[in-house]
Formats: structure tokens, C-alpha cells, sequence
């Protein structure tokens, strides 16, 4: 009987490691990338064209600061996303931007062009900047539970560029599509097309 009842307690305890095990292993395999719920399902993704290449780069928040009025401001917007491996070159703009300060015009290295897409399946604004550089940059830790960014009360690094550019063009890619363009083209004449006209 006193056999029976200690194999009987050995198995229970067993059956609860197991179970423990298996459903602290399935935790760790179940956890999934949580996506941030977005108005109208709008992303916004930034092109930059660096020196060194081109880059991809997704955010969550966009906001155009500056350059509205052509004759009297200076191009400006922020990006902001949370912490990711995928803008590499933008790190090293913004650290060149820190090393030798924001007032040091030369270092080539530190500009770039950038394009600001905001779609939702299909693309619907596009903004273009030329010769930009970072102008701030900030790392810093969400945990607000009424901000958009944290879940359950968890916490989000997230990283917030501020930019400042010589050139801005904002394209209408929406009145393109409805006049039967895919993308918005720019037409030019090439200068040997003209060097060739008598």
C-alpha cells in the first residue's frame, strides 16, 4: 500500500514536470512578432540613397516638421520606429552627423537622398527629399500604456530621427494612378537629344 501510494505521488510529480516542460517549451516556440495597429492599415517605409548604397528602411511614425512654405522654411521631417536591424547605413550617417557635428558641411558622406512612402497595399503618398542629413537622434525606451507602441504593459526602444534636406518634392501617386500612371515619371530631354537638333 505505502509502494502504491509512492509510485502513485512519483508518477503526479512527473506528469507535472512534463507537462511544465512541454507548455514552457511551447511559450518560448509560440512567441510571435507583434504587429502595431496602424490607422487604415497606412505603413510608412523610407528609401534612403546613401554613398555607400541604398537602404529600406520600415517605420511607425512619420512627420513632415518643416518646408510647407518653399520661401521661407528649410525641408524638415522626423521618423520614428522601433529599434530594428535593418538601417545600418542610417546609423552611420547619424554617428558621422555626432562625430563631426551638425555644423560641418564637408563630410560628403553624412548626406543623402531619402524617399517617404506611405502605403496601405497600395502606395499613397510619396515624399521626396534631396541632400539631407540627420539632424537629431535619440534612442529611447516607450512604456506608457497609453501609447500606441506598448503591449500588456511592456516596453519599446525605439529610435527617432530628425532630418533636414536642401530639396522637397511631394508626389501625388494617387492622381497618377487615376490618369493611368503606375508611378509617377519625370519627363526630361536628354542634352544629347539636344545637341543633336540643329
Amino acid at each position: 500500500m505505502k509502494q502504491q501510494k509512492i509510485v502513485s505521488i512519483a508518477t503526479t510529480i512527473a506528469i507535472i514536470v512534463s507537462v511544465a516542460m512541454v507548455f514552457g517549451t511551447n511559450q518560448g516556440i509560440a512567441e510571435e512578432t507583434k504587429e502595431y495597429k496602424l490607422a487604415n492599415g497606412v505603413k510608412v517605409h523610407a528609401e534612403f540613397r546613401f554613398m555607400d548604397g541604398i537602404e529600406k528602411v520600415t517605420f511607425h511614425l512619420f512627420e513632415q516638421t518643416a518646408g510647407f512654405d518653399r520661401e521661407r522654411q528649410t525641408p524638415q521631417f522626423q521618423l520614428v520606429g522601433a529599434l530594428a536591424e535593418d538601417r545600418p547605413l542610417l546609423y552611420k550617417a547619424a554617428d558621422l552627423t555626432y562625430q563631426r557635428g551638425k555644423s560641418d558641411h564637408q563630410q560628403e558622406q553624412a548626406y543623402f537622398d531619402a524617399t517617404v512612402i506611405l502605403e496601405n497595399g497600395m502606395v499613397l503618398r510619396k515624399f521626396q527629399y534631396e541632400d539631407c542629413r540627420v539632424t537629431d537622434y535619440k534612442v529611447r525606451t516607450e512604456y506608457d500604456k497609453d501609447k500606441p507602441w506598448v503591449y500588456s504593459g511592456g516596453f519599446a526602444i525605439v529610435d527617432d530621427f530628425k532630418f533636414t534636406c536642401n530639396g522637397y518634392k511631394p508626389q501625388n501617386v494617387l492622381i497618377d494612378y487615376m490618369n493611368g500612371e503606375s508611378e509617377p515619371t519625370i519627363k526630361t530631354t536628354s542634352s544629347l537629344d539636344l545637341m543633336a537638333k540643329p
